[in-house]
């Protein structure tokens, strides 16, 4: 818990350039209380059950580490797990933006990363936020996002159709803008 300070200025990243920031699922668990803890704590932990994970690790190393723990896992099931923990590593950065799904998938909670990297703690990845909006019906969101959303993956990037702008617009109680193509098809039509 010690790993997990929610020290942050707000102000910092919404001066930050757009096409630098990313958008981020990640799945902590649907159980009640971790769902609680993430809200409360903005602190978002992801347990692959693999020790000796750091941040400066290798791919190579995490799929030793992979291999150590579960050998059964298929070639496919460790390149999908040690893809996701490298990801986490070397490309979430302070001022992306983090979605949690809550209430069995029904809404997401949508929150600003404050982390400079994600931090280890036993066999868990965590993630510092900040919530811009902890519970936004999923239909706000256009079907395409939704697609995106349900991905099984603990931790997955969603950057389709101009999701950053989307979901920042939606945090912020706006509708969704939809796709960049939508958006030019409705302006050549006067909407």
């Amino acid at each position: 818990m010690e790993n997990c300070s929610n020290d942050f200025d707000n102000t910092q990243h919404e001066k930050s350039k757009m096409t630098d920031t990313r958008a981020w699922k990640f799945r902590p668990g649907s159980e009640e209380d971790t769902i609680r803890e993430v809200l409360e704590t903005g602190c978002i932990r992801l347990d692959y059950n693999v020790s000796g994970l750091r941040p400066q690790i290798t791919r190579d190393k995490i799929i030793e580490a992979l291999r150590v723990q579960n050998p059964k896992r298929s070639d496919k099931g460790v390149a999908a797990h040690a893809g996701q923990i490298a990801a986490l590593f070397s490309k979430v950065k302070k001022g992306d933006l983090a979605l949690v799904p809550r209430d069995k998938g029904r809404s997401m909670m949508i929150g600003r990363v404050v982390s400079d990297q994600p931090s280890v703690t036993g066999t868990k990845l965590e993630v510092v936020v900040t919530w811009l909006d902890p519970e936004v019906p999923v239909a706000r969101f256009d079907q395409d996002l939704r697609y995106s959303f349900m991905a099984i993956h603990k931790f997955c990037g969603v950057s389709r159709n101009g999701a950053v702008e989307r979901i920042l617009a939606i945090s912020q109680g706006e509708a969704d803008p939809g796709a960049p193509e939508n958006q030019v098809h409705m302006l050549e039509n006067g909407r």
